[in-house]
């Protein structure tokens, strides 16, 4: 079971450390997949290391990228990838079908770097991972306000330490979120980084102690309006926006 890791000084001040909070990052946002299939990015991660990225701009960035979208986009179906969502960015299974609707609603209307702004910036990922704490999957813990039911789910999508969350095609909680059933849990290439823009921001509040309000999100030409709608929504203000 994965388990929590906060960043608890600035990145760059700890190597080691900084290294192996990027390896469980990459490993949470893809799903498992091993880090040799992976053209990793390293312009973002000289940014995190740097300090000037935190845990929350890198997974956004790398959730943003052509590969997070070739993977879990073009190869499954739409349900599936709201699915996967979930649990790489907010680290749970959809609470029921709604969840899923509004999502792949959001995906068809404004876009798919709304879609994936929407996990990141949002209230709940704040309140669970704060910016400096990389993702887990905390439904298969107690959760304030769980049900049963929805560790149970959360269960259903877990691959396993060994597994890969893009073998699976079918959306797993598909039928389980459909009919409130109980799932059954007994058998269950390159991130491109070219002509990105950094977006200086100051976020409405200090989140975490040892945090500057002042923050980074690297983000694609295509995904800059959704990116900057997600920081002004949560009372950002931006600051700045420079070729990465």
């Amino acid at each position: 079971m994965s388990q929590p890791l906060t960043l608890a000084t600035q990145a760059n001040a700890d190597l080691d450390h900084s290294a192996d909070v990027i390896k469980r990052i990459y490993r949470q946002v893809f799903g498992n997949r091993h880090l040799m299939e992976l053209d990793v990015n390293k312009s973002l991660e000289a940014l995190f290391i740097n300090g000037d990225l935190t845990v929350q701009g890198f997974v956004t960035a790398l959730a943003q990228s052509d590969t997070y979208k070739k993977l879990f986009l073009e190869r499954n179906s739409p349900y599936k990838f709201v699915e996967l969502n979930f649990k790489h960015l907010l680290g749970r299974a959809p609470h029921d079908q709604s969840e899923i609707m509004d999502h792949v609603k959001r995906q068809n209307e404004e876009g798919y770097e709304s879609e994936i702004a929407s996990y990141t910036y949002s209230e709940e990922y704040l309140k669970a991972f704060g910016i400096d704490q990389v993702p887990y999957n905390r439904g298969t813990n107690t959760m304030q306000g769980g049900s049963t039911i929805n560790y149970t789910r959360s269960n259903a999508v877990e691959v396993g330490y060994a597994g890969y969350d893009g073998a699976i095609k079918e959306a797993t909680l598909q039928k389980s979120l459909t009919t409130g059933s109980i799932p059954d849990i007994t058998n269950r290439k390159g991130v491109g980084n070219g002509g990105s823009l950094t977006i200086s921001w100051s976020s409405r509040k200090q989140i975490g102690a040892n945090r500057r309000v002042a923050q980074k999100s690297v983000v694609t030409q295509t995904s800059m309006s959704s990116t900057i709608k997600s920081i002004l929504a949560q009372g950002g203000k931006i600051l700045s926006i420079t070729k990465a």
